[in-house]
């Protein structure tokens, strides 16, 4: 038996604190309404549309909702008792039992796991059990979120894209600094966890497609890769998270393209190795995605990396 997980408290980001437009809170959970409402202008100046009920920073329209629903199948009539099925075997569980958890929660669970209570028990008993097992990615974020000067994003960007790509959540990350020696992969990886909790919450989608910038990466930036935490990262990826990874995009792919696709091929499940894809510039992979879901870096429609940068450390100082 594992030592549950336990939820991040004061000062993190994560996937239980309510917003203010989702009405009333359902737990004490503190919040600086400051913080929000400049959040809210920020997005506003950028001429976001948000549309009713979805989150601000993960726009879904009921169309796409509806659509993803039919492609999952899920079905209004027993998605509750899906839900209150999964909720009664989940209180009943020791390990877990003093967890949290919610019905938006198990409902993108069920999204993940096309409707199969199993599955979605197994993901869920996951989420906890992979994380417990890792608690320099998880536990240390408390004490790092709590300081208002910690800024994670000096070497490298990251970002979901606001539009949905056929139901499906752009994510882009990209190195902008150079120097190996301010390269840091413990700190992408949890931005990556931390973020992806944000999303199990208020994300409404069918699975992820990722875009790896490596323009500025090197074979230094390669070789400070922390081979144990990539391991225990690669595994809460894949199987303590209910996000579905459907493809990867390598730009501005090299060799050193081959020698991260090896560091991490150890870890990663064949099935998704499968699904990386090269582009040897920005114009090959807009041939895949169209401009209107990709950021301004990549001559596309979306919000910059810098723009959703900003966004993003307000949230994280919230």
């Amino acid at each position: 038996m594992f030592k549950i997980y336990e939820p991040p408290k004061d000062g993190e980001l994560h996937y239980f604190k309510q917003y203010h437009q989702y009405g009333k809170k359902k737990r004490d959970f503190n919040f600086n309404s400051k913080i929000f409402c400049q959040l809210i202008r920020t997005i506003t100046q950028m001429n976001l549309q948000m549309p009713f009920g979805s989150h601000p920073l993960y726009p879904c329209t009921e169309e796409e909702k509806l659509a993803i629903r039919k492609e999952v199948g899920i079905k209004d009539n027993i998605l509750q008792e899906d839900i209150d099925s999964i909720l009664d075997w989940f209180y009943k569980e020791p390990h877990l039992a003093d967890a949290f958890i919610d019905r938006d929660y198990v409902e993108r669970m069920l999204v993940a796991t096309r409707c199969s209570r199993e599955k979605c028990k197994k993901k869920i008993n996951n989420f906890y059990r992979y994380r417990s097992c890792a608690p320099e990615l998880v536990q240390t974020r408390i004490k790092e979120l709590s300081n208002p000067d910690y800024d994670p994003w000096l070497f490298y960007s990251q970002a979901a894209m606001l539009k949905l790509f056929n139901g499906k959540r752009i994510s882009v990350f990209k190195v902008t600094d150079a120097d190996p020696g301010n390269f840091h992969s413990d700190i992408v990886f949890k931005i990556t966890i931390l973020l992806g909790e944000l999303r199990l919450k208020y994300d409404y989608m069918l699975g992820d497609i990722w875009i790896l910038d490596l323009l500025n990466a090197s074979i230094g930036h390669v070789l400070r890769i922390n081979l144990t935490l990539a391991q225990k990262f690669a595994r809460i990826l894949q199987d303590g998270t209910g996000i579905k990874l459907y493809d990867i995009h390598i730009v501005n792919a090299s060799s050193l393209s081959q020698h991260l696709v090896n560091l991490f091929k150890p870890f990663v499940k064949s099935k998704i190795m499968e699904r990386i894809r090269f582009h040897e510039s920005i114009e090959e992979l807009q041939k895949v995605i169209p401009k209107q879901y990709l950021p301004k870096d990549f001559g596309g429609d979306q919000p910059s990396l810098d723009e959703f940068k900003g966004i993003a450390s307000i949230i994280l100082n919230c």
